[in-house]
């Protein structure tokens, strides 16, 4: 008699956010094909969103309005936070970031939470000697990797309307309250990249190109260009994704 066991196909969940127009649909399209050239292991991406039109077929589409559980738009990107309440563990990609080699690993880690340090933003000379005063932040949520992070989910719903008076966005949220705490934990240095920092290279294997704060911020001059205005080299990469 012949045993046959039944081995459950695992499947790496992946999830991004679109709203408004300041990225088209071509960004979402994109991120997905360069999952598929650089994670290689069964996967699926969930776009939420407002505005389904022109993305590709093989993206799950859901209402970003379900992810907005508190009514308000303090904290920039606390839609993140809520994919964690309605799926258990899963990776998810802000839509302008590159990804330009192998994730497989950085996907597969078992951390409860893991996200980007900024390790291009020196930490000392920018808050160290000003730590709590808002001048800067040292973390970033453009490709984060969780596991059932019971902690942040209980913190957030416990102390929400404190973190909607004191954070207005995520990252910093997640920098002043919980990195202080030692409770997060960092892709390690040479894995990303932020482009409109370090030379407008393509070093690791992400590169993020991290515009938000220039708009969200009054007084921001930095000279900051979208992954769509990058050199030819970069949109020539990126534009391959189309396949």
């Amino acid at each position: 008699m012949i045993n046959i066991v039944k081995r459950e196909l695992i499947i790496m969940n992946f999830y991004t956010l679109k709203w408004g127009d300041k990225y088209d649909p071509k960004y979402v399209n994109r991120l997905y094909g360069s999952l598929k050239k650089h994670y290689h292991k069964p996967f699926t991406l969930t776009c939420y969103t407002d505005n389904s039109k022109q993305i590709r077929k093989e993206v799950k589409v859901k209402d970003i309005n379900v992810l907005r559980k508190f009514n308000t738009d303090r904290v920039f990107t606390y839609e993140k936070l809520i994919l964690m309440e309605k799926h258990k563990e899963g990776v998810w990609l802000d839509l302008d970031i590159l990804i330009h080699d192998d994730i497989t690993c950085m996907a597969d880690d078992p951390a409860d939470f893991k996200m980007i340090w900024n390790y291009w933003n020196p930490y000392w000379a920018k808050s160290g000697r000003w730590y709590g005063k808002g001048v800067s932040c040292h973390v970033n949520s453009s490709f984060v990797k969780w596991n059932n992070p019971e902690w942040l989910i209980k913190f957030t719903n416990d102390n929400w309307n404190k973190i909607e008076f004191t954070y207005k966005s995520l990252d910093k949220y997640l920098f002043y309250q919980h990195a202080r705490n030692d409770r997060l934990k960092y892709w390690d240095k040479e894995l990303v990249s932020n482009y409109n920092v370090q030379g407008r290279k393509l070093p690791g294997k992400i590169t993020i190109f991290n515009t938000s704060h220039k708009y969200n911020n009054k007084g921001i001059a930095d000279d900051l260009v979208e992954l769509h205005e990058a050199d030819y080299r970069v949109t020539k990469l990126w534009e391959s994704y189309d396949d």
